[in-house]
């Protein structure tokens, strides 16, 4: 069955009232990136035993249960580019990996070489948009970026290629022994260069490369609906490519995509291009029983700094969603019965 999840930045740690809010709009369990662990920052991109452990305990006390916890990518971008320090990187990596494996947590997450790392975009590119009624999302405007030349000193889609598969050879063995599911998110934008640099993990293909070269059942993706769509790929199609694939879901709504449009916006839920319980429905029919997660905040008027309004109606969205599936699938059972 399909679940709901949000994802918490450290400061929520610390604002216990909030943390009883997401659990009482109806959401079990949260994603997490590391660097919120007590000490991974001071330790140059690792985490402690200790340190997981506490913020284990303080989402116990309400409910909550991490559902994934996601790395950094800036925090091996040496062990992308197979530069000096990558291989420290990758042994952080490691250690990370074994410690949530030994908590017991379902899913880690590995973060794909991101351009903007290194060469970031133009603010004017990226900006805040009004909607319906004057709340505020985002706009992307990519193809500007994405049609810039190449830059003399990026690097090759191979190095990127080459040090992704070695990050990944090196950590999917500790997550084999756990149990546990490793997700790639991908590009995002989903553009095969951007700001003069190129970028591996952009479509479809790109996964099932890396599922190839990089064989495990625990080898999965974050099905970013948003970015999907955006790339101009049919999303449903890649749900039925990749469904015993999918571990996690950001189940975002955009208007506009990438090759048609040159830009895109992330929308409400309900006024995007998609119809979001064709996607639910989608996800539940390959047999999807993992998270879904609603992803950016968007800025509602009357909200607090935390989104906390904008989170309660999506995930009142979501929840709708999930209920009319559920009992369509009932439906069908007492019908085929």
């Amino acid at each position: 069955m399909i679940r709901i999840a949000t994802r918490i930045s450290a400061d929520w740690l610390d604002r216990p009232e909030d943390l009883k809010f997401i659990k009482q709009i109806g959401v079990d369990y949260v994603d997490i990136v590391l660097d919120m662990v007590p000490g991974y920052n001071k330790a140059g991109g690792r985490a402690t035993k200790d340190g997981l452990a506490e913020v284990i305990e303080k989402l116990d006390d309400v409910g909550l249960k991490i559902e994934r916890a996601n790395t950094s990518g800036p925090d091996y971008v040496n062990a992308f580019l197979g530069q000096a320090g990558g291989e420290q990187e990758i042994e952080n990596l490691q250690v990370n990996a074994e410690l949530c494996g030994e908590a017991g947590l379902p899913l880690f997450g590995i973060q794909c070489f991101q351009t903007a790392t290194l060469f970031p975009f133009r603010d004017e590119l990226h900006s805040w948009v009004t909607g319906r009624g004057g709340y505020e999302h985002h706009r992307m405007r990519v193809r500007e970026l994405a049609d810039m030349p190449l830059r003399d000193d990026a690097p090759s889609a191979g190095q990127i290629w080459e040090g992704t598969l070695n990050i990944y050879r090196n950590v999917m063995p500790i997550a084999d022994q756990y149990n546990m599911k490793v997700g790639m998110h991908g590009n995002a934008p989903p553009v095969p260069k951007i700001n003069g640099v190129p970028q591996v993990l952009y479509n479809f293909d790109a996964f099932d490369r890396l599922f190839t070269e990089v064989p495990s059942d625990n080898n999965g993706m974050t099905f970013c609906v948003g970015t999907r769509y955006e790339s101009g790929e049919n999303i449903f199609e890649g749900i039925r490519r990749f469904g015993h694939k999918i571990v996690h879901v950001h189940f975002r709504n955009v208007k506009g995509t990438i090759p048609e449009n040159g830009e895109y916006e992330e929308v409400m839920p309900d006024e995007g291009d998609l119809n979001m319980y064709e996607v639910a429905k989608a996800l539940d029919d390959v047999g999807y029983d993992g998270v879904i997660d609603y992803d950016h905040l968007n800025r509602i008027s009357t909200d607090s700094p935390q989104g906390r309004e904008y989170m309660a109606y999506c995930v009142g969205h979501m929840r709708g969603i999930l209920q009319s599936i559920d009992a369509q699938n009932s439906t069908q059972r007492v019908t085929l019965s």
